[in-house]
Formats: structure tokens, C-alpha cells, sequence
């Protein structure tokens, strides 16, 4: 449906309200993530011919991009059947089993190495657990990592948990002796994600507002700032004594008290019965209060339904309660890496068509595991790699990228991960860029599963970035968001965000959206997010007493309150193009916060609960370059759905009645005297008006409201 939707209302748009530029040349059915994945895998499997690579490409956004690997490689081959003491070099064991395939990817990247030169690693079919990360560098620049052709090898970030035991009490028991220094993260039975123990327990029907604790006011007021080192529970709330030992609290908070628009995991230092006060090993950046939903973790004593497990560091032993009938044969893997594959140094390399699965959840958290430390597979200071083909999933962050130039990243499958999906940017310190990068045709879905705010695809410190013909779908807070968030050190600048899918965007948070572009180096970002379609965006958001504002709810009047954008721009974001979307089923459709130099233009909104516009100069106050020039939002498409019929809210205190400027827009729905809110007033009729009053005060030209059909 989305291939052929997005590329008619395009056409039309087009017709409508001819723009300069035109849509990529590539058919949009050509770049569909599921058939790109297919054509790559197919095309960069081991055995595969330069010319195999260039005919099952061709017509694809890839068939420039990408060249036939040389025909002079060696190939050296590993299956979980092998033995390291081979040779490498034959796919199958010989029938006298005296040589064969490595067992390891260690051992056939060493033996890369010593032969020196450019050359394949072919995976066979099979599982592959992993006790450490394998380590890629400037030795291995060039090498390719694949699949051999229809296998499917799949790499396990840590042990198979064998010879379990059941108790009497329904309990599996089983020895799991770990490396100093490595803990489970998280355990996988048949595959799928179990959970850790946890008070209260995970909702059997997965309802996002319920198996919480909330946040209750603290009686001692020492108005110290204390971020989220402590908060208070209510009476009765915890299941425990004050023995805080191995407790986590996952938690929802934000910046400023009753926003919720970030989530952590903070080890419990101490519990204080006397003023009922929980402390923790956190930081000053995030803020919890009264009304912080939260659960426990890491506790013996919460080990208490199905699907839960503890591990117990000391006994090495860990204990699971399965589900009724799951056999003690199940297989099952003990996540304890949060990195599989590190390339540091190693250009050039390509890896595709592997699965990685089953890590540890770390990679996207404030404590300790900051957003930039983790990803399944990771990149460092490794230009030209390609990573083509692969299926990631159960990890802490799919692919991260820091200080890698020219980086390909298209045909994946990302999902159920605990942070990222996509990391493109920066070591936080050294602040070197990752330019040029391309993300094409991914999969990516079930995002944040672990830390809220995190997105399908996030970037930062690159330019020349494109991220294209991808779905992205299910995430906690953001599909694509991307920018600065430090200054010029992490800067963004044009940035190409086209022909993206993103459904479902801001499911557990109570201010994100489906497109986010920052900006806070303050300077124009010369951007474009075009032809996109975004669906869904929602929001998560409880009120002190633990109740939850509606789905879909928009209030203008209050704070706090929930806000949801399905695209919008931050941080004095500037200079940037939004253009040909279209935005259905969201909250707000587009906003722009803080930033000049605007243009909103040739876009299609409808049945949208919130308004169509919301414009604030909250994050540029008091800023107000020599090149700016008003934000323009013309010639789009507009259906107000929304019960109160607000088309736009503009809330500009500080830079004025020119701050935005409207122009040949067509609405249509449910407009009325009161669908245009701007502040300060500047209509005859106050700071809310309709479309005429709107006209009278010159903020808009040309704009018309369609006829009832």
C-alpha cells in the first residue's frame, strides 16, 4: 500500500502546487525494504558474481552506489560444524573429516590477515555464540563478511544456557558461570525476549498504562535539585525491606517536573523508610517527581510469574519460571554482549546477510550507558563499510556509527531493540563527524523497547546525510530524529530525510513525534524532509495520580501536557524544507519550535486530533540572526479533524508577529472563529480567530477554505 500511495498523492501535490526539484528516479516499488533486502542478500552472498551483484541491483537506488566485489579473493569459509585446526578453505568437511570450515569467524579473520589482501569470510548455516566481541581493524580494511548463498547464519550475542532443572515449585534452575566483568542482560527462550523479574509485574495483555508505580510528592522539602538521584513512593507501594541490594528502578521523567519524555535505568543506593524516599545512582540531567512512573528490577524476591528470570552473580545460577508446557529442552541464550561485531579502523568492509541476536540490552541509557557506547554492530573510525542485508534484533542498539565517513547501511531488519535502532554521529569528547552516510530500504520496528527516548534512526554530527525508502515503526518516541544537540560540534547540515514510511511513532513518551530535525549550532541546516508518510504518532503521558490523558489528546491550555508532532523542528533548527508529506491519523502534524527561515510547503494533513501548525520560539528566545527571515508555511492541503477545530497555534512572545507567515494554503473540515490562536494577538478579533480575521491581520495571503461537498 505504501509504495504506490505516497508516490500518487506526490503526483498530485505536484500538480497542484508545482515545487522546484524533482522525486528520486527510482522506482519507489524498487527500494521497498522487503525487496531490497532480498535483492541484496541475494546479490552480496559469498558465492555471488560481480555480475550477479550488478543484475540483481540494477534498477534499484543501490545500482550506482555499489560495484562488484574483485574476482581474486580468497574465501575462507566457517560453519558451526567446523573445526579451527582446518584449513578454511572448503565449505564442507571432506569425507575423511580431516579438513573443512573454521568454527570461528576469529579464526578465518586471523587467517585473512596472515594471507594479506582483500578477502571473503562465507558463513554457513547455524548458530554461533559468542563470548566476547569480535574485533575488526585497519588489518581487515576491505574484508567481506556474507552469508553463503539461501544459508542463514545466525550470531548470538552470548551462551546457550544448557541442563536446566526443574524445581518442585515449577522453577528452572540452571548454572551459568560468566567472565569476570559480564552479567545477563537479558534471556531468550525460543527465541523471544523474557523478562527480568520486576514489581509490579509486566502486563499480561502489554497495555503500555499499566505495571506501574508512581512517583508520590516527598514530604522533607529541602528545595535542593536533586535531578534523579532520589524520588518519593506512597505507602505500601514497595514489596521490599530496605535492603536494597542489585534493585534497578526503570523510570519515566524528563527535564522539568510532570514532562515525560525520557526514561533511565538507576540502580537503587538506599531505601528511606522514615521519609518514604528512594535514592539512586543518577545523574542531574534527568528529572523525576511526583507522578514518575517507575518499576523494580534485580531482586530475588520479584521473581514471581512466567517469563521472568533472575541471576544471581554470586551462586552463578539462574533462575527462570517458564510458561506452562515449555520443555527444559527450549533452547535458550543468556544475553550478555552488548557489541557483536567493533570495526575500529576497518574501511571498507562490507557485512551482509547475518543475523545478530540475543545481546545485552545496554547502549541507549544516561547511566553509564550513555547513547553513543553500544550497538550490535558498531562502528569506529571506519570509512566506506557496508552493511547490507542483515537481520538484527533482541540487542541494546542495532547499528551505531561514530566518526565513519561514507557509510552505507541499507536492506537491514531492525527489531525489538532496547535503544537506537540506526546511531549515526559522534564520540562524545572527540566530536569527530560521520559525513556522507546513507541509510536506505531498512526495516526498522519495535524501537526503545528498554529507554524511551531513542528513535528508529538517530544522527547527529554528519552532513551529507540521506535516509531513504525506509519503514520505521513502533517506537517509544521518535521514528528519524536527528541534529544538533551540543552546538557546531555536533552539527547537521543537508540532511536528506525522503520517501520514509514511519507508523506509530511516540508510543510511550508525552513529547516526541515521527520526524525531528535539531539545531542548536544556530545556523541554517539547508535540509530537506520530503515526500514522507507518517501515521499514528501518539503519545504516553500519566498524571500525578497515575491516570493517563487519552489517546490522541491535545489541550493548548494546560501544563504540562501532552505534545506530539509528526514532523517537526527543534532547538533553533533553521533552514529547513518540509515538503510533499503526507501526515494522517497523527496529533499535531507539523511544528517548528525556535527556529527561522522555515518553509512548510506542498503537504497533505488529515484526521489529525490536535492542530495542523503549532509554531513557538520557546528554544530561540532572545535569538535572532541577521539572516533570518520569517517561517513560511504555503500551499499546503489541510483537513482540520480535530473537535476543536485549530488549524494553527502560534505562540511567539518574543519574536513577534513576523515570525511566521501563511500563505495559499487549502483547508478544509472543521474551521470555525476560533481555528487560528495567535499570540501575541494581531486579529482584530484577539488571539483567536478565523481564517478571514487571520487575512485582516497580514499573516496570511491567499488561503482558502473549501466548500462543504
Amino acid at each position: 500500500m505504501r509504495q504506490r500511495f505516497a508516490p500518487i498523492l506526490s503526483i498530485l501535490l505536484a500538480m497542484l502546487f508545482p515545487q522546484p526539484g524533482k522525486l528520486a528516479s527510482v522506482s519507489p516499488d524498487a527500494d521497498a525494504p522487503d525487496r531490497l533486502r532480498t535483492a541484496v542478500r541475494e546479490a552480496t552472498c559469498a558465492e555471488a558474481s560481480p555480475a550477479t551483484f550488478s543484475d540483481k541491483l540494477k534498477g534499484t537506488s543501490l545500482s550506482n552506489i555499489l560495484t562488484g566485489a574483485p574476482a581474486a579473493r580468497a574465501v575462507f569459509y566457517v560453519s558451526p560444524d567446523g573445526k579451527d585446526t582446518w584449513s578454511g578453505h572448503l565449505p564442507k568437511a571432506n569425507s575423511r573429516r580431516t579438513d573443512g570450515p573454521f568454527a570461528s569467524i576469529e579464526r578465518a579473520r586471523d587467517a585473512a590477515r596472515q594471507k594479506g589482501g582483500q578477502n571473503t569470510i562465507a558463513m554457513g548455516n547455524g548458530d554461533y555464540y559468542l563470548a566476547e566481541p569480535i574485533v575488526f581493524d585497519a588489518r581487515d580494511a576491505g574484508l567481506i563478511i556474507a552469508a553463503r548463498c539461501n544459508e542463514a547464519p545466525v550470531l548470538h550475542g552470548g551462551p546457550i544456557v544448557r541442563n536446566w532443572t526443574a524445581q518442585a515449585d515449577g522453577r528452572w534452575k540452571a548454572s551459568l558461570k560468566l567472565p569476570a566483568g559480564r552479567d545477563v542482560g537479558d534471556l531468550f527462550v525460543s527465541g523471544a525476549r523474557q523478562m527480568q523479574a520486576r514489581f509490579p509485574n509486566a502486563p499480561l495483555d502489554g497495555d503500555p498504562r499499566k505495571g506501574w508505580l508512581f512517583a508520590a510528592k516527598c514530604t522533607q522539602d529541602d528545595d535542593e535539585w536533586h535531578g534523579n538521584t532520589r524520588f518519593c513512593f506512597h505507602a505500601g507501594d514497595l514489596p521490599i525491606s530496605k535492603n536494597a541490594a542489585g534493585l534497578v528502578a526503570h523510570i519515566v521523567g524528563g527535564f522539568h517536573p510532570g514532562s515525560q519524555w525520557g526514561s533511565d535505568t538507576l540502580p537503587v543506593v538506599s531505601i528511606d523508610t522514615a521519609n518514604r524516599a528512594i535514592n539512586t545512582q543518577g545523574t542531574s540531567y534527568f528529572f523525576t517527581a511526583e507522578g514518575s512512573r517507575y518499576f523494580l528490577t534485580g531482586a530475588a524476591a520479584l521473581l514471581d510469574a512466567p517469563g521472568e528470570w533472575w541471576y544471581d552473580r554470586t551462586k552463578g545460577q539462574l533462575d527462570y519460571i517458564p510458561a506452562d508446557g515449555l520443555p527444559t529442552s527450549s533452547t535458550a541464550v543468556a544475553g550478555i554482549l552488548p557489541t557483536l561485531f567493533r570495526l575500529d579502523g576497518a574501511d571498507g568492509m562490507v557485512v551482509s546477510g547475518l543475523q545478530f541476536r540475543d545481546g545485552d540490552p545496554r547502549g541507549s541509557g544516561k547511566f553509564g550507558t550513555d547513547t553513543r557506547s553500544f550497538g550490535a554492530i558498531r562502528l569506529d573510525h571506519s570509512d566506506g563499510v557496508r552493511l547490507l542485508g542483515n537481520s538484527i534484533d533482541n540487542v541494546g542498539v542495532g547499528i551505531h556509527v561514530s566518526e565513519s565517513k561514507d557509510v552505507l547501511i541499507a536492506g537491514n531488519v531492525i527489531g525489538d531493540v532496547a535503544g537506537n535502532g540506526i546511531y549515526v554521529g559522534t564520540t562524545y569528547g572527540s566530536f569527530g563527524k560521520s559525513d556522507g552516510a546513507i541509510i536506505l530500504s531498512n526495516h526498522i520496528h519495535d524501537i526503545g523497547r528498554v529507554y524511551f527516548e531513542t528513535a528508529g534512526i538517530w544522527f547527529q554530527a554528519t552532513d551529507s546525510i540521506r535516509i531513504a525508502h525506509n519503514l520505521v515503526e513502533n517506537t517509544a518516541q521518535f521514528g528519524i530524529a536527528g541534529g544538533s544537540l551540543w552546538g557546531a560540534q555536533d552539527a547537521v547540515h543537508d540532511a536528506v530525510i525522503e520517501h520514509n514510511e514511519i507508523r506509530n511513532a511516540n508510543q510511550q513518551t508525552a513529547d516526541g513525534g515521527a520526524i525531528k530535525l535539531m539545531g542548536e549550532q544556530a545556523d541554517l541546516l539547508n535540509s530537506s524532509i520530503r515526500y514522507n508518510l507518517v501515521t499514528g504518532t501518539g503519545q504516553l503521558m500519566n498524571r500525578a495520580d497515575g491516570t493517563f490523558w487519552p489517546p490522541g489528546y491535545e489541550n493548548i491550555n494546560e501544563w504540562p501536557t501532552p505534545i506530539s508532532w509528526a514532523i517537526y523542528t527543534d532547538g533553533k533548527a533553521s533552514g529547513v524544507r518540509i515538503e510533499g508529506n503526507t501526515l494522517s491519523d497523527n496529533i499535531s502534524a507539523i511544528g517548528i519550535n525556535g527556529g527561522w527561515s522555515n518553509l512548510v510547503t506542498g503537504n497533505v494533513i488529515t484526521h489529525g486530533s490536535g492542530a495542523a501548525f503549532r509554531v513557538d520560539d520557546g528554544t530561540g528566545r532572545g535569538w535572532r540572526p541577521s539572516w533570518a527571515r520569517p517561517n513560511r508555511i504555503e500551499s499546503n492541503i489541510v483537513s482540520i479533524d480535530g473537535s476543536n477545530g485549530l488549524a494553527a497555534y502560534v505562540y511567539a512572545p518574543d519574536h513577534g508577529p513576523g515570525y511566521v507567515q501563511f500563505a495559499n494554503n487549502r483547508y478544509a473540515g472543521n474551521l470555525n472563529d476560533k481555528s487560528f490562536r495567535i499570540h501575541p494577538g494581531i486579529m482584530p478579533s484577539g488571539e483567536f480567530g478565523s481564517l478571514q480575521d487571520l487575512q485582516k491581520a497580514g499573516a496570511d495571503t491567499e488561503s482558502v477554505v473549501a466548500r462543504p461537498e
